[in-house]
């Protein structure tokens, strides 16, 4: 009986490990960073805030029609879902690995 718990988990472990893969390729497919608007002499502007290091770097959007903004906002939202998954994801992995191969690390 306690082979087959093993067995199962082992499973499992392998599945959270694709899991964990598919979302970091997802994640590479989407764009980064924040859509900001500035309002500069009364107009409202948009630019991409995106974090290089410590950095924030603005590059303006230029005249987007509505419809790419928020397009790109959507992808941005969806970003961010697959990296609270991916957490997530994580999070299970190394609970299996602690619970299979207690402290030393799995490879």
């Amino acid at each position: 009986m306690p082979f087959m718990m093993e067995e199962i988990m082992k499973d499992e472990l392998k599945r959270i490990r694709e899991v964990v893969s598919s979302y970091l390729r997802e994640i590479k497919k989407l764009p980064k960073g924040s859509v900001q608007k500035k309002k500069i002499r009364g107009h409202v502007y948009p630019y991409l805030a995106v974090r290089e290091g410590s950095q924030v770097s603005y590059s303006y959007l230029g005249k987007l029609p509505s419809v790419k903004l928020e397009e790109l906002n959507k992808g941005i939202e969806r970003r961010r879902q697959y990296r609270r998954l991916l957490a997530e994801a994580k999070k299970n992995k190394e609970r299996l690995e602690k619970m299979l191969y207690g402290k030393r690390r799995a490879v």
